[in-house]
């Protein structure tokens, strides 16, 4: 179970693990404002709050926490209303829009199945997008094959690969959050561990309703999706946003560098 805190003076908040909160913990500290308000559990009584020299008793506003339940920063992952499918919409929102605000407040621990199940039917139906227009480009006779693209596949090869691309799907994202989080432990930036990269992997996938655009949309997704991840990356882990860039950048770094010493002797011998 996590906890959201909410500073009561500039209303900057944050979601954590209550098992990263210590039992005697009594005050909060804003990491925004730095202003100090208690903090309490549902289980504690009130005790009296510690005086601001910025703000009076008289119109200092309470404290406020907020369970998981009760937040909709991440709608997928809220418990009851407005349910699976009605939540796709907001979420997909949020992440598109809203990327720092909605990781902010995700744990790794929780919501792994819904971010799960929002990055299989978001890439799902992005990847179709993609491949639904591709056969359309070629059908139309917008490349030069003479005969059309369509005529050429038979229904059932089309029924194998939209089977084929939910699993891919998964298959893609679990193989890219590995690497990414090996970067990500080179570069010392995983701190919270594999399943907050691949919540911020899965949740990307929103990007690929881009798709929905002819032609163009798979560009304009790819880019939105690396900029979604960053964000991601920055929130979840508690990273900067260089370090969160430097694991993307690694991997380019690592195959140059390979190649130059693969092709090091090459070139010793031709010249």
């Amino acid at each position: 179970m996590s906890v959201q805190l909410i500073c009561p003076f500039c209303g900057f908040s944050k979601k954590l693990s209550e098992k990263k909160i210590p039992a005697t913990a009594k005050m909060a500290v804003c990491p925004r404002c730095q202003e100090k308000f208690p903090f309490l559990r549902q289980d504690q009584p009130d005790i009296p709050r510690e005086k601001s020299p910025k703000h009076s008793d008289s119109n200092t506003p309470k404290p406020q926490f907020q369970r998981d339940s009760d937040t909709h920063d991440a709608p997928l992952e809220n418990q009851g209303d407005p349910g699976f499918l009605n939540s796709i919409l907001p979420t997909t929102k949020k992440v598109l829009f809203q990327p720092g605000r909605f990781f902010g407040t995700q744990t790794p621990e929780n919501g792994l199945k819904a971010s799960l199940t929002f990055g299989l039917l978001l890439g799902g139906l992005g990847d179709m997008l993609a491949f639904f227009w591709s056969v359309l480009l070629f059908s139309g006779g917008l490349m030069p094959f003479g005969e059309t693209f369509l005529g050429q596949i038979d229904g059932i090869w089309i029924v194998i690969l939209m089977a084929a691309i939910p699993i891919a799907v998964v298959l893609k994202m679990f193989f890219y959050s590995g690497i990414l989080h090996l970067m990500l432990l080179i570069v010392r930036g995983g701190k919270e561990g594999f399943n907050a990269t691949f919540k911020v992997v899965a949740y990307s996938q929103a990007a690929l309703a881009w798709n929905i655009i002819p032609f163009i949309g798979s560009w304009i997704g790819t880019f939105w999706r690396l900029t979604i991840q960053i964000a991601g990356l920055h929130e979840v882990h508690h990273i900067s946003y260089l370090r969160a860039i430097m694991a993307f950048l690694l991997p380019v770094f690592i195959f140059f560098g390979l190649l130059i010493l693969s092709l090091g002797p090459l070139l010793m011998l031709l010249y």
